[in-house]
């Protein structure tokens, strides 16, 4: 097993447990840890370069989020991600997502609006030019900053607390897979409803585009995983 280097911690200090924690999600969102494989601690030691304890750690948090299954007294394998696990994981998405957005959209205010439309122009300064790749890193950070600064708008804490793994689970697909070719810009105009909707506080609205929104993502993520599979 070939041997991931860790990169380096933050100023914050970043604990190894969750570097190693994040490596290991990104592996298997490209499939360099394969679907069922069983994950030992020493070939897990070994490869990312720490010792037993963090590796366990992070696999108890993957645990967690639905990346790793552990089997008492068996050890770690790899989930066999599909699409009916994609589609399960995107419903309660849509049904946390879009309520949480509809009660924002209701109560923003005109400074909270021009929030968002600041991070939009930040999001479409970045869309590439016909013919460029996009710069996926920065879009997915942007994309994450204005569903987070809606949620900021009338948060529900423990809505949020549930979302959290989704979130995750998807900003690292997109990370490992990218977007198709026509998403970015199709995000952009969704996103300017959606803007739109909460000018007007327009619940109902902003419910109706969230749901669209988060299932035409839904949809281009899946096209992505059928590619992969075919080559």
């Amino acid at each position: 097993m070939s041997v991931t280097t860790l990169p380096p911690p933050d100023q914050l200090g970043i604990p190894n447990y969750q570097r190693v924690r994040d490596l290991v999600r990104t592996d298997i969102a490209r499939g360099t840890l394969a679907p069922d494989a069983r994950l030992k601690i020493s070939d897990l030691a070994a490869r990312y370069g720490l010792s037993p304890a963090p590796i366990r750690e992070a696999l108890g948090q993957l645990a967690a989020e639905g990346w790793v299954v552990i089997h008492p007294n068996r050890g770690a394998w790899v989930r066999g991600i599909d699409e009916a696990f994609l589609r399960d994981l995107n419903e309660i998405r849509v049904a946390l997502e879009s309520y949480t957005v509809g009660r924002a959209a209701a109560v923003a205010t005109p400074a909270q609006v021009a929030g968002l439309e600041a991070i939009e122009d930040a999001y479409e300064s970045c869309l590439p030019a016909r013919g460029e790749s996009a710069t996926t890193a920065r879009l997915i950070e942007l994309n994450a900053a204005l569903h987070d600064a809606i949620h900021a708008i009338r948060p529900n804490h423990e809505a949020l607390a549930l979302m959290r793994r989704q979130a995750v689970f998807f900003n690292t697909m997109r990370g490992a897979w990218g977007y198709g070719d026509e998403r970015p810009t199709q995000i952009a105009a969704e996103h300017r409803r959606l803007i739109d909707a909460f000018r007007r506080n327009d619940g109902d609205l902003a419910e109706r585009i969230s749901r669209e929104h988060i299932s035409n993502a839904m949809e281009d993520l899946v096209a992505l995983w059928r590619n992969a599979g075919r080559r």
